[in-house]
Order: structure tokens, then sequence, then C-alpha cells
């Protein structure tokens, strides 16, 4: 008798054991269903607490954690969403899909090494994962690890030939190892996808501008500026067009460099080295001028500002930049030659004489024959 009752009692705790876990699933797909209507609604916030709910009524139910952590990550929660992605694997660790989203919000949280592990275990399980492939080849590309970086963009690529960001990557990965011809085609087949990318050109007509294919390089340039004005697009199709002998072209691109960025150094210097070719004397000393504003401890500033203003026969102006580089250096030779050629140009004779001596004491070989000539 005992026996059966013994039974009996085991068979009615399974009985009812069953009917709560009815009870339960019930109450969590509820919840999960009022979770998705509000995802649907995209209201977040509402999705999250749904979701929170079935989770309660089934800490075991993956699928909730799962959608849960993409709601959060709606709102930018990185933080919470990696917490429920990270249990998601845990019930579910064949999940690629998962696996994904735990190495981006990583990402989005600047774990990089964590998130390069994650993006691989999605892809473990799951190599359809196009966005896997392509932000583990951004993580190892920001870690200048070009080659593998590569692999990735490319393989990405093979899935989903038409996100012209795969091209564009693996375009600059290439140029940063150097393989510009490579740079071009990957890049040229980005361009092809989304013409209207500026960076696409600039980076390719940097390209053509290293294979010394200029002509190209121009052109990228040309469209990258008609799509995006800037000052490093400027200040290189400048270069192009100095390398191909248009040095009007080139010095209107630095000028128009100098107008997004007055102190953009590298584009002043040039444009000072060709109105001098040009012998633009004025404008040239103008761009010394700007220099020893920029970087006042410069000493080839003041002193080309001198003899260019010297050579645009603006003496006075000459003056005040050889005057302030003897300040700075009461002993720069060059410097007090010049400003000896300056005094005497305005008939100072008393002064050019002491510069010229002094010069020569320095022995800087061009002031001894002036010596006699300043100093009788």
């Amino acid at each position: 008798m005992q026996n059966v009752l013994r039974i009996f009692t085991l068979a009615a705790l399974v009985a009812i054991s069953l009917a709560s876990l009815t009870a339960q699933n019930a109450e969590c797909i509820k919840a999960y269903n009022v979770a998705v209507e509000k995802v649907k609604a995209k209201d977040y916030e509402g999705a999250i607490v749904a979701y929170g709910a079935a989770i309660k009524a089934d800490p075991s139910y993956a699928k909730a954690y799962y959608n849960r952590g993409t709601a959060l990550l709606r709102l930018k929660e990185y933080e919470q969403a990696e917490k429920d992605f990270a249990q998601t694997t845990r019930l579910e660790s064949d999940n690629g899909k998962a696996h994904y989203y735990l190495g981006y919000v990583k990402m989005q949280q600047t774990k990089l090494k964590d998130a390069l592990i994650d993006f691989s275990r999605a892809l473990k399980h799951d190599e359809s994962l196009t966005d896997a492939y392509y932000y583990r080849g951004y993580i190892q590309m920001k870690d200048k690890n070009y080659e593998t970086a590569i692999r990735d963009f490319e393989d990405a690529a093979n899935i989903d030939p038409e996100n012209y960001k795969s091209f564009y990557n693996a375009g600059l990965c290439y140029y940063k190892l150097e393989n510009y011809m490579d740079a071009i085609n990957s890049l040229t087949v980005a361009y092809d996808i989304k013409p209207d990318y500026s960076n696409t050109l600039y980076y390719r007509g940097l390209a053509f501008s290293k294979l010394e294919k200029y002509d190209h390089a121009v052109s990228d340039l040309t469209q990258n500026l008609e799509l995006k004005p800037s000052v490093e697009s400027y200040y290189y199709r400048a270069y192009a067009n100095n390398k191909l002998e248009n040095i009007e072209g080139a010095l209107a691109d630095y000028n128009a460099a100098l107008e997004l960025d007055p102190n953009h150094v590298a584009s002043r210097k040039n444009s000072a080295n060709l109105n001098i070719k040009m012998k633009n004397y004025e404008a040239a000393a103008n761009d010394f001028n700007h220099l020893m504003k920029v970087e006042p401890k410069e000493e080839s500033h003041y002193l080309n500002a001198g003899i260019c203003s010297f050579n645009a026969s603006a003496y006075g102006e000459a003056l005040k930049s050889l005057d302030a580089l003897i300040a700075l250096n009461p002993k720069h030779a060059e410097a007090l030659f010049n400003r000896a050629n300056t005094y005497a140009k305005l008939g100072k004779m008393e002064q050019a004489c002491a510069d010229v001596r002094a010069s020569a004491e320095l022995n800087y070989d061009k002031a001894f024959q002036y010596v006699s000539g300043y100093c009788q």
C-alpha cells in the first residue's frame, strides 16, 4: 500500500511540475510576444521591459536575451547589451549572430582585442556573416595588420560584392603596404559601386600620384574636391600639378588650401617656393611672414622673408624680418650679411659696414668681398 502511495505521490508531483512549467512557458511567450510588438512600434524601452518579463518567467530562454540585447543595442546601451549577448552565447554556444553582436558591442566600447575573438567565434559558427569579416578586418587595420585585414575585407566582399566599404578599406590597406596598383584596383571597384564617396577618389588620387601618374591624380582629386573641398585635397592636387609643370595651377591650389587653413605649413612653404620660382617676391615674403607667426623659432622663415622683401625692393620690410632674426640669433652670419646689403640700399653705410664686418668675423665667405666697399 505504501509503495502504491509513493508512486501516486511522485506522479502527482510530476503532474504539478509540468503544469507549472506550462504556465511559466505561457507567461514567457506572452511577454515575449508583447516585446516583439513593441519592437515593431520602435518602442525599444518598452520592449526591453517585456523581454525582461519573459526572461523572469523562463531564465533559460536564449531568444529573449538575444532580442533584448538587440533592443539595448538600438538604444546604444552597449554595456547592458553585452551582458545579454554573453548570456545568449552561454545558452547557445553555436549561435553565430550572438557572438557577432557580442563582438560588435565590445567594439563600440573600444574592447577591440576581445571583439576580435568574438568575431572569429561568430565566423566559426556561421561563415556567411559578412559584417563579422568586415569588422574583424577593420580592427586588424587599426592594429596595422594590413595583410590580415585585406583577407577579411576580401572575404566580406565575396559574400556581399555590393558593399563598397569592403573594397575601400582593402584599398586603404594596400595603400599602407605601398602596393599602389592593387590599391587603385580595389578603390576603383569601390568607386564603381559608390561614385559619390569622396574618400575613394582622394586615396586613389594619392595612389596614382605615388605611381607618378600625375594626370590621373589631378583628375581624381578634382572630382574629390567637387564632392568635398579639403586642405589635403588641394595640397596634393597642387603637388601633382607642380609635377606636371602646371605652376600656376599648383599655386592656385596652394592658395585655395590656405584659404581653408591659413596655418597649413606645408601649403604655405610650397606656395612661398613657387612664388620665388615665379619671381613673385612680395607674395613669397608674405608667405614667409605668415610662417614666422606659425613657427616663430624657425630661423629660415625670417631670413627668407628678409631676402624676398629685399628682392621686392621693400627694404623697410626686409629690415624688420632681419632685425627679428638677429634678435633671435645675434651670430647669424647670413642674416647680418643680408642686413648689411639692405642698409647699403638705404644709404646707411655705417650700419652696413658694422654688419658686414660682423658677418666676416663669423667666417661668412660672401662678406669678405664687401667689407672694403662698405667700410671705406
